[in-house]
């Protein structure tokens, strides 16, 4: 009874919380569309539609890096990281992860857009993403990123998942995810905590890697749950 009490006071003061900082974050695009609106007042009505719903466009891009960019300054001031734990759900270390994916998701309908970029590096690596040098993340689902390490040359496929969390019974189960160089984790894979992920190794797309798996260097892994397909040369 007491959890779900105060999961659900977290719940509503989260929700209220994203509308407050999505909303700050429309505050230059809304300024755009705004100053468009008072520059075309006397405006032929077919050009002065042309440049509203061209500024409408630019406004949704603005709020977005807006988004990442407010979300990013608040995951350099919290510097987000979290120790390996199985706890149970109603405790404190529960509450700090929560509070650390709130934050997170904040992005993540922005992120989805404008992967792999410049930008969406900038985002993970300021929310405690370790990424190597040369290496493209092209996924938009690399959740606690704050306990992932990705190594350099390597490729995060389209729609993988990176996860460090997962639940099991009454516990939160927490474990980094390590990821080496030359590593290609292909479309849909998915890496469960605690996996260590060798240089060189393939995930096939849609694979299923276990929690603590220990993948060796170069081999090649496929499947549900992921298996060796090919060793290492």
């Amino acid at each position: 009874m007491l959890w779900k009490i105060t999961q659900n006071v977290l719940t509503t003061i989260g929700i209220l919380y994203t509308g407050i900082h999505w909303g700050l974050a429309c505050v230059p695009g809304a300024l755009l569309v705004l100053y468009v609106f008072e520059i075309t007042s006397s405006s032929i009505l077919l050009y002065r539609a042309g440049l509203i719903g061209i500024s409408f466009g630019l406004g949704y891009v603005m709020w977005m890096l807006a988004t990442i960019l407010l979300t990013s300054v608040l995951g350099f001031i919290f510097k987000p990281s979290m120790a390996p734990a199985r706890v149970a759900f109603l405790s404190m270390t529960s509450i700090r992860w929560g509070f650390l994916s709130c934050l997170d998701r904040l992005a993540k309908p922005c992120v989805h857009h404008i992967v792999p970029s410049w930008i969406t590096d900038f985002y993970y690596r300021a929310m405690g993403c370790k990424i190597g040098k040369g290496t493209f993340v092209i996924s938009d689902r690399i959740n606690d990123p704050y306990m992932v390490t990705i190594g350099s040359d390597s490729i995060i496929g389209s729609k993988a998942i990176i996860t460090a969390h997962l639940a099991e019974k009454d516990n939160l189960v927490l474990s980094p995810v390590i990821i080496g160089d030359n590593c290609l984790i292909g479309l849909g894979a998915q890496i469960n905590p605690g996996c260590v992920i060798g240089d060189g190794a393939v995930i096939a797309s849609r694979a299923i890697v276990p929690k603590y798996t220990n993948v060796p260097a170069g081999e090649t892994w496929a499947g549900i749950p992921a298996k060796q397909i090919k060793k290492k040369k």
